[in-house]
């Protein structure tokens, strides 16, 4: 046999050995053989200008399909090995954007300056002067009418009112607190009276009536005072605000009034309109009346050679009967003060200038803060009440 024969022979024969070994050959091979096998269709369609030829292939039947051996591994006994899991990407946090600050609160704003008129009513205490004397008088803005109980004891005669009228600066420190100073004219005055110190009082204990004086005080006196008020606002609103506080004050008061001065009644206690002596003042209720219980002449105790009035120096000198008991003319209310002053009329008390502390509480309402209704009341000289009207000016 030729060589060239031989070799076709062999490639004839391993062939399909060689495809048994690749399964993927073994299935080519399978594919080519079935193609062979199968006879051909042909059709053919004629036009007027083309033919076509239509090749159909059939699947080969039975179990020419069924899988061989190979001596590759099953997909399910291939073990994969597991790839470890990617590390979860780390974002990085944002950088929160910085807080803006805080607004700064809004100063509080209020005019600093401010003028007022101010003016109330004053009234010394009967019981601040009562434990020296067992008579006195007193102004207290409820006419002549003595009032009863203990607030009228040893009260002879109740008549007219006291006051304060004066003007103001202030200056607003701050919105709560106020230096105010102040220029005040007051009226400090007791009606006429006899007074008896509580001294004067014989062995029985009853009071020596001859002893007492015919008393006129005027102490009025222009008043120049710093007080300083702090105040708490209780209700604030854009248009309207109520304070309530207090404080006090330090002052001068230059007296203008009369002062003290002081006649005595002379005794025996006695009264009189005509010039001659009458029994009326027997008590100290009589104080009330000095046609009861008139001054007149008497010898001095403590000048006993002293002589008496000359002749026509008193008003009642001129009476048909002269004026044997040398009374002062009186009325009811009140005594000539010509007599006075030949009966040895002597001022009492001189004081040009006394010290002022106030103390006082306070209420307020402020309109749009520029308006001012100030409500005061305290004691200085004594007690009083009264208010003020302020304006208010300036920046804020």
């Amino acid at each position: 046999m030729r060589r060239s024969a031989l070799a076709v022979a062999c490639v004839f024969v391993l062939t399909p050995q060689l495809a048994l070994a690749n399964p993927y050959a073994r299935a080519s091979s399978v594919w080519a053989q079935a193609a062979a096998t199968q006879p051909a269709t042909t059709t053919t369609t004629t036009t007027t200008t083309t033919t076509q030829e239509t090749t159909t292939t059939t699947q080969p039947a039975g179990d020419q399909w069924q899988p061989t051996s190979s001596k590759a591994p099953k997909s399910t006994e291939l073990e994969e090995t597991p790839q470890p899991e990617p590390a979860p990407e780390v974002k990085p946090e944002p950088t929160p954007e910085p807080e803006p600050p805080p607004p700064e609160p809004e100063k509080p704003k209020w005019t600093r300056h401010g003028f007022g008129i101010r003016g109330g009513i004053s009234i010394i205490p009967t019981w601040a002067v009562r434990g020296y004397v067992q008579s006195l008088t007193n102004a207290l803005c409820r006419g002549d009418s003595v009032p009863g109980g203990k607030f009228g004891a040893g009260l002879s005669r109740v008549d007219g009112c006291n006051f304060y009228i004066g003007g103001e600066y202030i200056y607003r420190f701050s919105k709560n607190f106020d230096i105010v100073p102040a220029v005040a004219y007051h009226r400090l005055k007791a009606p006429d009276g006899l007074w008896l110190d509580d001294s004067e009082r014989d062995a029985m204990g009853n009071p020596n009536l001859g002893a007492a004086d015919y008393t006129q005080v005027n102490f009025s006196f222009v008043a120049l005072q710093v007080d300083f008020i702090g105040r708490g606002t209780v209700v604030e609103t854009p248009d309207f605000a109520f304070q309530l506080g207090g404080g006090g004050g330090l002052g001068l008061g230059i007296i203008t009034g009369k002062g003290l001065w002081q006649t005595p009644l002379g005794s025996p206690a006695t009264g009189s309109t005509d010039g001659n002596p009458q029994a009326t003042c027997n008590s100290v209720s009589d104080y009330s009346d000095f046609t009861k219980c008139t001054p007149h002449w008497s010898p001095d105790p403590d000048n006993p050679g002293a002589p008496p009035p000359a002749a026509g120096s008193l008003q009642l000198d001129d009476q048909p009967g002269g004026n044997p008991g040398r009374f002062a003319k009186c009325n009811k209310d009140g005594c000539n003060e010509a007599d006075l002053n030949v009966l040895g009329r002597a001022k009492g008390i001189n004081l040009p200038v006394i010290p002022i502390v106030n103390l006082l509480l306070t209420a307020r309402f402020l309109i749009k803060d520029t308006f001012g209704i100030n409500l005061t009341g305290g004691w200085n000289t004594g007690f009083y009440f009264g208010g003020s009207l302020q304006y208010f000016f300036g920046s804020k």
